[in-house]
């Protein structure tokens, strides 16, 4: 039973995998995920380029998949209280695929919600850790970091995806005013996790988003397109903020190498 848990991590990941890729080739109801996001404009979604993130994404994930299977001892028990969330989280990635093709926004947003919540619930339990070597951030907190920091933009434009839909804004706003709230409250909680956690992958991925949003060339206002670039200098002060360290000028990277020279060690 336990040797066949190993391989739990690695199925959900090569199921996750095509199913995405089998949504978009098919595709799934007669539309590519493209063609969804066109139908369900948000005001700040970002250009087509900026979701070239997911093969990013899957790569880690599945170089996570490998390493719990083949990985040192080290890794398996450091990996082993985030198996349970990631198994879960592959289930309502998959459930979104199906809820986003088929039109069923709302549930879609539902099952974001499912899948942001298992992301806060894995990296929370990574932290929780010792730190890791540079093979366990590589393979197991740098993909989740950066998995959690696109689900945190993925699902406000999951929520503008919802208000189009049932054409209701909160505070008798309308899409492209809601957009411009959205980018600023993104700003604000991608700055607020990057001081609080001193996560760089996570910020970084708040840089690529709001890039995406300033360089598309339609379906955003100027005012958008605005507060995306403030959005993207105010996230790169905070990481270089982060990577000098607040306190001292030891850089937040070196004081995590200390940590991780100071725990006993295995290689895959």
């Amino acid at each position: 039973m336990l040797s066949l848990r190993r391989y739990l991590p690695l199925l959900a990941t090569l199921l996750v995998i095509a199913v995405n890729a089998a949504a978009n080739i098919v595709p799934l109801n007669g539309y590519n995920t493209g063609e969804l996001s066109a139908l369900n404009p948000t005001g700040f979604t970002p250009a087509g380029w900026v979701f070239s993130i997911w093969s990013l994404i899957y790569l880690g994930l599945l170089a996570f998949s490998i390493a719990s299977v083949v990985g040192a001892e080290r890794f398996r028990l450091r990996a082993a209280p985030i198996v349970n969330a990631y198994l879960l989280n592959a289930a309502a990635n998959i459930g979104w695929i199906f809820a986003w093709h088929y039109r069923h926004v709302e549930l879609s947003f539902a099952l974001m919600l499912v899948i942001l919540v298992t992301l806060i619930v894995i990296v929370g339990r990574l932290r929780d850790r010792p730190s890791p070597s540079w093979r366990e951030f590589l393979t197991m907190d740098g993909p989740f970091s950066l998995y959690f920091g696109w689900i945190t933009t993925a699902t406000l434009a999951n929520l503008g995806a919802v208000f189009f839909v049932q054409q209701y804004y909160p505070f008798s706003l309308n899409m492209d005013q809601w957009a411009l709230i959205t980018v600023c409250a993104a700003t604000a909680i991608y700055v607020w996790m990057g001081v609080v956690t001193r996560d760089t992958v996570y910020c970084a991925v708040f840089v690529w988003a709001a890039l995406g949003i300033a360089y598309r060339p339609t379906g955003i206002t100027e005012s958008v397109k605005l507060a995306a670039w403030a959005g993207a200098v105010a996230m790169v002060l905070c990481i270089l903020w982060v990577a000098i360290g607040a306190r001292g000028g030891t850089s937040v990277w070196l004081r995590n190498r200390r940590s991780a020279r100071s725990a006993s060690e295995l290689d895959f």
